[in-house]
Parts: structure tokens; sequence; C-alpha cells
């Protein structure tokens, strides 16, 4: 199939090798599914074109080489969500399909609505809902979902969700749940694995091979929750003199957050790592006892780090909100708790690092669990076929 994918950024090399420029260009777990994805259709022998916005650094990135990717111009920002008018200037006409990502706006709506001429099958993979912080932040989110959002929904032939409970729960989604399929993020489980150098990072950190270390991989954003993280993490320390909490990932919340380190009196047990390249991000997993994803809100849809933890064979803490519980619905390798509940949540952290034998259990578990539902050769075969079905559905 010749299959175009829609995304509003999406990785250079210099992104996939840990060079610095996230701040700028915004790459997180959308765009790296989009990567993922684009890739193992490639190895299919599928062609894959990717369309997407380029870099304010364009000029001295190198670009993924794997499949063509179009980056068009940014003629403008909508509360920073870029806008490229370009788009409209493109053909569709060589793609037998197109699959679209949000939740960032206007890149997916533009080229819905240029297909409106060209009338090809449109799939539509709806990540999260979108939702600002503040009056004029809501007041953004509700003009935008009743006009550009409901176009973009009318517009698909095909709405993917990434959970069953998340569609179920998003007020954007409920009236579409016609047109929903669910399939859920995949992992790299070769990329990830149980057996790496789990001293690799202790030593980069200079932290003891007998401590206890909690991660956390994400954006550093308020709906990541890393706040209560923070504050149940101070409670862990009472408990457990030797612990250590990593935070790898950038974001506009790092300031704060070393503010109330420091105002809790663990600033010596935290440490920031920052922006970690690709290839190290798996050692970062292997270095810990548990895992902890504490999102607070419906902008946490899924959550691929808790994959990759589980893939690394790792315990895991997260919040029981929709669409991250649904990833291990039986609790096999991990402990759910209330979002913004510091107690509980720390209560949580405890028991696993006070259990060697019970995070054993879960991680071996979480491993299984990967290996059986969320291995990209099967993510992808499972959208290979809503590809077909909807082009046959569509002609």
């Amino acid at each position: 199939m010749n299959i175009c994918q829609v995304v509003p950024y999406f990785p250079y090399k210099e992104h996939l090798q840990g060079h610095p420029i996230e701040n700028e260009y915004h790459i997180g777990g959308v765009e790296r599914h989009v990567y993922n994805l684009s890739t193992e259709l490639a190895k299919l022998n599928h062609e894959v074109t990717v369309i997407t916005t380029r870099s304010p650094s364009h000029d001295y990135l190198s670009d993924i080489t794997e499949f063509k990717v179009i980056r068009v111009p940014v003629d403008l920002r909508v509360y920073s969500s870029p806008i490229s008018l370009g788009l409209l200037n493109l053909t569709f006409e060589e793609f037998d399909v197109i699959h679209a990502h949000t939740p960032v706006p206007f890149i997916a709506e533009l080229v819905a609505i240029k297909n409106l001429k060209e009338r090809k099958p449109f799939i539509l993979t709806y990540h999260n809902d979108i939702s600002k912080h503040g009056t004029f932040g809501k007041f953004v989110s509700m003009v935008y979902n009743s006009i550009f959002g409901r176009l973009l929904l009318e517009c698909s032939d095909t709405i993917i969700a990434t959970t069953k409970s998340y569609a179920f729960h998003s007020r954007q989604l409920r009236r579409y749940l016609h047109k929903v399929v669910v399939v859920p993020n995949g992992v790299d489980i070769k990329k990830f694995h149980p057996n790496l150098d789990r001293e690799r990072i202790r030593r980069k950190h200079s932290i003891d091979k007998d401590a206890k270390i909690v991660l956390f991989v994400g954006r550093l954003d308020t709906y990541k929750g890393c706040k209560h993280l923070l504050s149940a993490f101070a409670m862990v320390t009472k408990k457990i003199r030797n612990a250590y909490l990593i935070l790898v990932g950038r974001g506009p919340l790092k300031p704060v957050l070393r503010k109330i380190a420091t105002k809790l009196g663990i600033k010596g047990r935290v440490f920031f790592a920052g922006y970690v390249k690709d290839e190290e991000l798996p050692y970062y997993y292997a270095s810990c006892d548990v895992f902890v994803l504490p999102s607070i809100s419906e902008h946490e849809g899924f959550g691929i780090v808790q994959l990759e933890a589980m893939a690394c064979g790792k315990p895991v803490v997260a919040t029981n909100i929709p669409g991250v519980s649904e990833v291990d619905p039986r609790e096999l390798a991990t402990i759910h708790v209330p979002p913004k509940d510091e107690r509980a949540l720390a209560e949580a952290i405890l028991t696993v690092l006070k259990n060697e034998e019970l995070a054993v259990k879960m991680g071996v578990n979480g491993r299984k669990l990967v290996e059986k539902n969320y291995s990209w050769s099967r993510i992808v075969k499972n959208i290979l076929k809503i590809y077909q079905n909807t082009c046959f559905k569509h002609y």
C-alpha cells in the first residue's frame, strides 16, 4: 500500500540521537508512535510518506531516510499549535490511505479539509482530547472542539482509539463510537528488554548499587502529576533512607519541581536527568526498582512509557485514569492508585520497594503482557487490517 502519515511534529535524526533541541520542536509519545509505525510499515515493503511541519532549525538537522518525509513550513501558531497553510497545496492522489494523528490542532484538520475534494480513505488516530489550562485555554479548547475538532471527526472514515475506556470517557469521541476501532500503542520489545546493565545509570549518577530507585519518564508538565510524585516520594524517603527519584524529560514545570524538591528537603535525593538519548533510555528503566506514571488528567490518553518499563521487566505504579489503567486492567504488573492521592501513591511505591518477591513477579508479568499484547509486529498487523477494511468500505 501507499500510505500517508500526517502528524504535527516528527523526529529528525538528531532527536533520535539525543540532540538537545526538544524545547523548540516537541517530540513526545505521539511522534515516536508515528515513527515506529512508519518504520514497521516500511519494513513490510509498504510505501510510507510522512507529512509534518518543519523545525525552525531545519537547515542544520539531518532527516530520516527510512521513508519519505515532507516537511511543510509553519505559517503561524495559535496557542502554540502550528498552522501550515502549505498543506492545502499538496496533492494526495498517489496515496491509498491517509492516516492522521491528533491531539495537536490544525495539521490533521487542514489535510482533512483538503481531502474533502480528493476523497481518499481517511483514518484518524485519536491519541487524547485537546484541553488547555486556564480560563482562556478552556475557552480556546471549547471553540476548537466544537468547530475544527468536530469537523475532523466527521471527515474521518475510521477513528482509532488506543483504549476502549478512553473512547467512552472522551466527550468528543462519544458521539462517534460507531466509527471507533481500538488499537493500543506498541513498544519495541527488542530495544526495551530485561537483560540490560542495571548499574550503568547508577554509576553515571553515583547512586549506590543497593539503593532503591524510583523512575519517571515524560514531559515535565502539570498533567503528568510530578508535583504529587515529589510529595509522595518525600513520604517514601522517611521509610527508606537510600531511595532516589530520577526524573527523565524536559518541560515547563522543571523550575517549579526543583523548588518543590528543595522545600520538601529531598533535593539531594532527586535527579533531573533531562532529555535522554533514545539509545540510553532503556538503561534508565534497567536502573530502577519501580517505574511511576502519576498522570492526573485526560491529557494522558495511554502512557507508552509504562509499556517501555514493563518491557524491561519493571513493576509499575500508575494512576487509575481512563486509558492508562486499561493497559494492565488485571494489575498483573501494575498497582493503580487514584490521581492526586499522594499518600496512596507513596504506599504503592513502598509496597513494591519493600517486597522484592512481588517486584520480581510484577516485572515478569509485565514482560509477558507486552510480548502478548503490545509488540509492534502485532500492532502493525491490526492497523493494516484497518487500512484494508477502510479502503474496502470507502470504495
